[in-house]
């Protein structure tokens, strides 16, 4: 039972997940692929009447900020405007599993206090999981949630949790509607009728502050106020491993001449989110399936292994050396930890052109750091005479963290905090401030 549960409002049908009097912020997606439409908490009626019954329906997880006036509707990441959900597709017909075997298995893992109960099961050929997030939760702390679900994800991997739904943006299928595969009614069941705390699901997963699993008990587990530093590194972590997947897509996994690389760096990155080196290489292994080399020879499954292996123990090292500092990363001769490539570095490694830059959220040189900023204030200044205290406050934090990329790497390339200042028409002091504590990775 959940910490003052008793107080929150029960989910009766499965639309309550996505609407409620706190989740009000921004549009759902409903889609089938060819035309996509979005619902408002006032288009309840509207969207059931719209989907009930019909074959190829999806729904977004989450809600996006839409600009009605300028006739911008996207579901993009960029515009998540608040998180409702956390949900995990099972396919558990592609390991020879029926859905009664799969939901058995679910319930065991449940009793054995493992998962979390979810609020929501949708059965139709294969299995969806939803977990509602008590009154929404900011994308500011999209970091978590992506943690959250990394976890989740690895506990289900055995009966055919798909590795590869973790994006914030993705569509699960509408309750009701009907699986064009199968012919079958996508049935909706409440087992858990209160939505959770991000703190609530944190529970059942491996401690931040640990690297690894080390087997306890989630009852053992006591979650404590996450270090600003330790949050900052995670979110870092996460945004890196967004890009990298997002560099998968854009290039249909075509990494010729820098396959082995891009191994590496990624299973680095992955390392830092999951439990154990086996899981690690299970996940790795499933995005790997769309990742290939033109010129390079097939990679054997020992080669690929070992080269996870590799930089798992290089991952856990690092940690340790990043906890060990106090959440700081220490740079010293010599000192045998590999860190994470800095941004430049990923960037030559990979050959990432500017094109794919522009579509990256960390993975992008300052010059288009900064001209994605002048765009956004452009289209800020043509949209809108005096905003609003909150657009304000937005467009402040967008334009901090823009500096803050742009000064990261200027100092990297032997800048003085002064030059800096001057480069970016900002104060030393500020650029000190904005610094102080931050390691590009």
């Amino acid at each position: 039972m959940h910490v003052k549960a008793e107080k929150r409002n029960k989910l009766k049908e499965w639309h309550d997940l996505w609407f409620d009097e706190y989740k009000r912020a921004g549009y759902v997606a409903v889609t089938d692929f060819k035309k996509q439409y979005f619902y408002g908490s006032n288009d309840i009626e509207r969207l059931i009447n719209a989907t009930i019954g019909k074959k190829k329906q999806f729904i977004s997880i989450n809600a996006f900020d839409i600009d009605w006036e300028n006739k911008v509707f996207s579901r993009e990441t960029a515009r998540l405007k608040q998180i409702r959900n956390i949900a995990i597709d099972i396919d558990q017909y592609n390991i020879g599993l029926t859905a009664s075997e799969a939901l058995d298995e679910i319930q065991s893992l449940i009793l054995r206090n493992i998962i979390p109960e979810p609020n929501l099961v949708l059965v139709s050929r294969g299995i969806q999981l939803f977990y509602s997030i008590d009154r929404g939760a900011s994308p500011d702390i999209s970091w978590l949630v992506g943690y959250i679900t990394e976890q989740l994800i690895s506990k289900l991997e055995h009966i055919g949790a798909d590795g590869n739904a973790k994006d914030l943006s993705r569509v699960m299928r509408v309750p009701n509607s009907v699986n064009e595969r199968n012919n079958s009614t996508v049935k909706p069941e409440i087992w858990n009728d209160a939505a959770y705390t991000l703190q609530e699901l944190q529970t059942y997963c491996r401690p931040l502050e640990q690297f690894g699993s080390r087997k306890k008990k989630r009852n053992n587990i006591v979650q404590l106020p996450i270090n600003k530093r330790l949050a900052l590194f995670y979110k870092t972590n996460y945004a890196r491993l967004t890009d990298l997947r997002r560099l998968i897509e854009l290039r249909s996994g075509n990494f010729t001449d820098m396959r082995n690389t891009f191994l590496y760096m990624y299973s680095f990155h992955q390392s830092l989110v999951l439990n154990t080196q086996k899981d690690v290489i299970s996940s790795v292994k499933n995005t790997f399936k769309q990742v290939y080399s033109t010129k390079d020879k097939p990679m054997s499954n020992n080669e690929f292994e070992r080269t996870v292996k590799s930089a798992y123990k290089d991952a856990e090292k690092f940690f340790k050396h990043f906890v060990d500092n106090g959440y700081r990363v220490v740079c010293k001769a010599n000192d045998g930890i590999k860190k994470p490539y800095k941004t430049s570095n990923v960037i030559k490694k990979l050959n990432i052109t500017e094109a794919e830059q522009m579509q990256m959220n960390t993975l992008r040189n300052a010059d288009i750091a900064r001209k994605q900023h002048a765009e956004y204030m452009r289209s800020k200044r043509r949209n809108e005479g005096i905003g609003s205290m909150e657009e304000y406050n937005k467009q402040r934090k967008q334009r901090k963290q823009t500096i803050q990329q742009i000064a990261i790497e200027l100092r990297n390339k032997g800048k003085t905090q002064r030059e800096i200042a001057e480069l970016t028409g900002v104060s030393q002091g500020y650029i000190s401030r904005i610094l102080k504590n931050i390691t590009d990775v």
